[in-house]
């Protein structure tokens, strides 16, 4: 009677015990690196601390992973005493490109002897980027428009004297023995000498996301194609020496700030590579916006285009700023669907319309990679002085 009256008793006992138990478990979770590119890993660490007093029994975690990395991270640990610590690592790989959350991390916690389990869930996630895979392009001879970079770009005042003198604004700390007081009087504020600032080859890479440019779906779609492109041309733009920027048809998703004054070209890209990230199709109908924007800044221009209409290759072709090159790449789009073999005469007039307006141009279908399109474009000569005199 007593044993029945205690086997009755012991798993309710067990269960006030356990939901009244103050347990101190921390955890924290780390990444490295936070960004990597498809096919890449990423390692997962956590650290699991028991800062309580009180042991616990069988502890089942489980760290959340998104479906696209993989499936969700399991431990077990037997018995957590009081104080006791531990690190756990993991590792997570995706094969399509985007922002996922890792965690939160929930444990199970259960008593002694198997009758009760509780769940706990922390709260905090980290994020991982998984941007475009970066393929390995072939050197290029590039030549683009050369400017000052650091604080911005140089102006020159004349001041009647034989030397030309390169300064900016006066800012608050600046030794002033540095104020040059004939510039400033011309400019109406304290000017300072500028001190000497590298000097980097400017480039933009233009993207056409459309929805209504682009075929196919998934990973094996145009946009996906320009898009891996226009990550690869980023990275090795900036390994090149080159200060880069992304434009595109939806003034949002631009990356407009040049990326450059980095040691290492995937950081120095990676506000480019976050948003070629997390890009979809954009509603937009018309490249204006790209188009706009190209003029604004000199340098080499390299342009991944879907279908564009004569108004869009138009407005680009007349773009090219003198002294710099400009290379675009135009996608045979119905060929991501019909994988048709024949040429496409529209897209035949366009290569010879670009081409004739100073842009070294080709044309891409899915049976090229961005790679070999890449060594492609690069046996196209720049622009002619008697091309460019021409327009």
């Amino acid at each position: 009677m007593r044993v029945g009256i205690l086997a009755m008793a012991l798993p309710l006992l067990t269960a006030f015990l356990v939901s009244r138990a103050r347990y101190r478990l921390m955890a924290h979770r780390s990444l490295s690196p936070t960004r990597i590119s498809v096919g890449q890993d990423a390692l997962i660490s956590l650290s699991l601390v028991n800062e309580g007093r009180m042991p616990m029994g069988l502890l089942l975690f489980e760290d959340h992973v998104p479906y696209a990395l993989g499936r969700p991270a399991r431990f077990t640990v037997d018995h957590m005493s009081a104080r006791w610590h531990q690190d756990l690592t993991y590792t997570v790989r995706s094969s399509v490109r985007g922002q996922y959350s890792v965690g939160p991390l929930s444990v199970r916690v259960s008593d002694p002897f198997g009758f009760i389990a509780l769940r706990r869930s922390f709260t905090v996630t980290s994020e991982l980027m998984v941007t475009p895979p970066i393929l390995a392009l072939r050197a290029q001879d590039l030549t683009g428009e050369w400017s000052g970079t650091g604080e911005r770009r140089p102006r020159a005042f004349s001041v009647g004297s034989a030397e030309d003198v390169t300064v900016r604004e006066y800012r608050r700390g600046d030794d002033l023995r540095r104020v040059h007081w004939r510039s400033s009087a011309h400019a109406g504020e304290l000017m300072v000498r500028r001190e000497e600032q590298p000097w980097q080859s400017r480039a933009t890479v233009v993207l056409d996301t459309r929805r209504s440019a682009h075929a196919g779906s998934g990973s094996e779609s145009s946009l996906e194609w320009c898009v891996t492109a226009a990550a690869s041309i980023s990275v090795y733009l900036a390994r090149s020496g080159f200060a880069v920027r992304l434009v595109t048809d939806h003034p949002e998703v631009d990356v407009s700030a040049w990326a450059d004054n980095a040691a290492d070209p995937y950081e120095q890209t990676g506000p480019i590579l976050d948003q070629l990230a997390v890009v979809g199709p954009s509603p937009y109908s018309d490249l204006d916006h790209a188009s706009s924007n190209v003029s604004s800044q000199p340098g080499l221009v390299i342009a991944l285009l879907g279908a564009s209409s004569a108004h869009d290759l138009g407005n680009l072709a007349r773009l090219t700023p003198t002294g710099s090159r400009a290379m675009v790449m135009l996608l045979d789009v119905g060929a991501w669907t019909t994988h048709r073999p024949e040429a496409n005469p529209d897209l035949d007039r366009q290569q010879r319309l670009m081409r004739a307006s100073g842009w070294s141009a080709i044309t891409v279908g899915p049976q090229e990679t961005p790679a070999s399109a890449w060594d492609e474009l690069g046996k196209v000569g720049a622009p002619t002085a008697t091309t460019l005199a021409a327009r």
